[in-house]
């Protein structure tokens, strides 16, 4: 991955406080010298990024049987209703 050409440590505060004096994304991209959609950009990502500490959960495994076969079987996505033998053959 390419290392990014602004260093976000230093102006993600800065963008945080340029925000909550209620400036305008556009008003921000100007004060900064920045793309505008640069900084939507980076505001998606930080909503989207997953916090430090938190952990993801594993996905609970569900019960079924295969709709072709009948065999039962275990799988974590609730779309899945065939078998691993019967989609292998699929």
């Amino acid at each position: 991955m390419r290392p990014s050409k602004y260093d976000w440590a230093r102006l993600d505060p800065q963008v945080d406080a340029l925000l909550a004096q209620g400036l305008r994304v556009t008003q921000v991209a100007q004060a900064l010298e920045m793309r505008v959609q640069t900084i939507r950009d980076r505001l998606s990502y930080r909503r989207r990024a997953p916090r430090a500490g938190k952990k993801r959960v594993a996905p609970k495994l569900i019960d079924r049987r295969c709709l072709n076969c009948r065999a039962a079987f275990q799988v974590a996505s609730p779309f899945l209703r065939l078998c691993p033998t019967c989609r292998a053959e699929c």
